[in-house]
């Protein structure tokens, strides 16, 4: 090898150690979830000033969850990205139960469909979705 090809070798090391450490940094690559309970009403009430989260139904693997207010309100937090996002549930939001999970298709399609593995509880938060939309 010659001293140019060990050169370019080194600085192709280099080059690719820095890209490394910079999407490191970013956090590019993260696997986001929703960690508990707490966390998933932190990330709603950062979502929508005023709302303060009083009741969850967390996704079993973590990426979702649906935050419930003392009013009844709900808001549906998920990963997106590396981040989270958050959407209100509200009439417009269709929700489906089959068996453990619930699905909600939120009316902003770049959103898209959520779905919720909640074991037994899939069934009380279908019927407070139905709830909403008779208010």
């Amino acid at each position: 090898m010659t001293q140019a090809e060990l050169l370019q070798l080194g600085a192709s090391l280099l080059a690719v150690l820095f890209v490394a450490w910079l999407v490191r940094t970013m956090g590019l690559g993260a696997d986001p979830r929703i960690e508990d309970a707490a966390h998933a009403i932190r990330l709603a009430e950062e979502a929508e000033a005023g709302f303060h989260g009083v009741e969850v139904a967390r996704d079993r693997a973590g990426f979702a969850a649906i935050v419930q207010n003392a009013e009844g309100r709900m808001m549906l937090v998920r990963a997106h990205g590396n981040f989270f996002a958050a959407r209100p549930v509200d009439a417009s939001v269709i929700g489906r139960l089959d068996k453990d999970f619930l699905t909600l298709t939120m009316p902003e399609k770049t959103f898209g469909a959520v779905t919720l593995q909640l074991g037994k509880d899939a069934g009380m938060w279908a019927s407070r979705m139905r709830e909403i939309v008779r208010a």
